[in-house]
């Protein structure tokens, strides 16, 4: 994939995020931020019986990367377990960015959700 469709992906996910909103009743309920960009989230998702991500959304304002992110994010780990998503890092994200590579000053915009998740997970006892 060209450097450019990337962009148009990334693009598109910020102007149309999937899985924007607020969950009624989640297991997860955080909202964080990231000073240095002006990036804020909220998070909430639910876990099935098994423990697994049953449904995420999210809610927030902030730089393309960070939306785009959380967008990509939210779909991602439907499905998967605490633990899973505890062992997630940098490299799964940018991979599920389309391999884009990032700056210094935008990991931590593109972090921002995986890192909120982590929280929430620890917070609500799941991890």
């Amino acid at each position: 994939m060209s450097q450019d469709l990337y962009r148009e992906q990334l693009l598109d996910h910020y102007h149309n995020p999937d899985n924007y909103g607020v969950l009624e009743n989640p297991d997860v309920d955080i909202e964080a931020d990231n000073p240095t960009c002006g990036d804020q989230i909220h998070l909430t998702a639910r876990l099935d019986a098994q423990g697994k991500i049953s449904e995420v959304m999210f809610e927030g304002q902030g730089c393309v990367v960070s939306m785009a992110a959380s967008s990509m994010f939210t779909g991602e780990v439907i499905g998967k377990t605490p633990d899973e998503i505890a062992s997630m890092g940098l490299a799964d994200i940018q991979e599920m960015m389309g391999g884009v590579k990032l700056s210094m000053g935008r990991v931590k915009c593109a972090l921002l959700s995986l890192n909120a998740m982590k929280q929430g997970l620890q917070d609500a006892g799941k991890m």
